[in-house]
């Protein structure tokens, strides 16, 4: 089935404004029917409800694409804060989504180069093999005989995003710690910026490739010939996406290595390059039989300033040792702002954070098979966060950098993986090594 992308705000608001209608009529029949259902019904209608909710979720999402589907993969990787049927609905995601008319395929390539698909390349699959939030992935073959996967920002995305991140804005207002939340938002909305910029994914990867060289975690090449500011082409990457890896049964030693490697590369991006690759959704790694990985999807690109990482280590060691003093000098040298209330909210919301948040790193490894609970206990903790009045202003960084190690997390939990977090952050005397 083949959308049309609505690119209008008001179309868009539209679109989602008749949805929370439909919803909320889903949930009034719902509870209407209660008085006159046994348990079990109740229980049976529940989930039929669940099941129906989510793929009108789904529909939707799909449908808008752009900033709200961005949504939807953070969304993916906070699962356990969602009923199975919406858990299942938002997964798909990560890498499935309706693709668009192969009209405006075509009209994408002649717009972008000014010839049609088949003067580009010897052979182009009208039908995309992958669609995300921003643009969906065709497979190609050059006429020199490469193979290469093509993909195509949808069209009107780039002005999609502001208006999406508008809307966005007026929800922000009304949580908690307001001010933080917009901040935040505002940091997302510069990164999907750059995101929707395919000449700067493009340089993004060809980077990043330089850099990793010819190691196990494995960048495709970029076709400048065949990308632009909407098209973006490289090389076509052999793998599995995650749950597909799973299905053929890797031993424990394929899993352990597996994580070690993404969790390296993580360290090794934050500490010596200062770049991260900031979108750890499950869609953009893909997992080979001989160990290698591929990591795809280099739009979102987060920049780490040295006084960050400088901070950084003394941030975990501050909780290690449970002193808040040194916490808060680490925090306020990484220009947060906080009041009295924030300064007070040590022992009963930033302690137990900081013990959830360095649990990984007091042994040498840590067995996220054995702890596969670790992310969804950290859900609590994350929520107090948003108790912390006195908070007026994060750390830039901390918005990637945390959504970084999360989903990489969630990642090790779904692999149950043993992984060797501590030496990266931690010296073998117990503090924090220098960024």
């Amino acid at each position: 089935m083949t959308r049309h992308v609505p690119e209008g705000a008001l179309a868009r608001a539209r679109i989602a404004g008749a949805t929370a209608v439909k919803l909320g009529v889903g949930q009034l029949s719902h509870r209407a029917k209660r008085p006159f259902l046994s348990e079990a019904e109740r229980e049976a209608d529940r989930q039929a409800l669940d099941d129906r909710q989510a793929r009108l979720l789904f529909d939707t999402l799909s449908q808008l694409r752009g900033t709200a589907l961005k949504v939807a993969q953070m969304l993916c990787m906070e699962a356990e804060l969602l009923p199975e049927a919406y858990r299942r609905e938002l997964e798909r995601s990560c890498h499935r989504v309706p693709p668009l008319n192969r009209v405006l395929v075509r009209k994408a390539l002649m717009n972008e180069f000014g010839q049609p698909p088949e003067a580009l390349f010897a052979r182009f699959d009208a039908e995309a093999f992958a669609a995300a939030s921003l643009g969906q992935v065709h497979a190609a073959t050059l006429h020199d005989g490469r193979n290469v996967a093509v993909k195509i920002q949808y069209p009107g995305i780039h002005v999609a995003i502001d208006s999406d991140v508008a809307l966005m804005r007026q929800f922000a207002r009304g949580l908690p710690n307001a001010r933080v939340a917009l901040q935040s938002l505002e940091e997302i909305h510069a990164r999907l910026r750059e995101e929707v910029d395919y000449r700067q994914e493009a340089a993004n990867t060809t980077w990043f490739r330089q850099q990793l060289g010819a190691g196990p975690i494995r960048v495709p090449a970029v076709i400048p010939e065949r990308s632009g500011s909407r098209v973006l082409t490289t090389d076509y990457a052999e793998g599995l996406h995650l749950e597909g890896w799973l299905k053929t049964a890797p031993t424990q030693a394929a899993r352990d290595l597996a994580a070690q490697r993404l969790y390296d590369l993580f360290a090794h991006s934050a500490l010596n390059l200062r770049r991260l690759h900031a979108d750890p959704n499950p869609g953009n790694t893909l997992f080979s039989a001989d160990g290698s990985i591929t990591l795809i999807d280099f739009g979102c690109v987060k920049d780490l300033s040295p006084s960050f990482l400088e901070m950084l280590p003394r941030v975990l060691t501050a909780y290690l040792d449970d002193d808040a003093a040194a916490l808060f000098e680490a925090y306020e040298r990484l220009g947060m702002l906080y009041g009295n209330d924030a300064a007070r909210s040590y022992d009963n919301i930033l302690r137990p954070f900081g013990h959830w948040l360095v649990e990984p790193l007091r042994d040498e490894f840590f067995d996220f098979g054995s702890h596969s609970d670790y992310t969804a206990r950290g859900k609590e903790v994350i929520r107090g966060l948003q108790r912390i009045k006195g908070l007026h202003r994060l750390a830039d960084e901390f918005v990637f950098f945390d959504r970084t190690i999360y989903g990489l997390c969630k990642l090790f939990e779904r692999m149950g993986a043993r992984v060797r977090l501590r030496h990266h952050w931690i010296d073998s005397a117990g503090r924090g090594r220098a960024g």
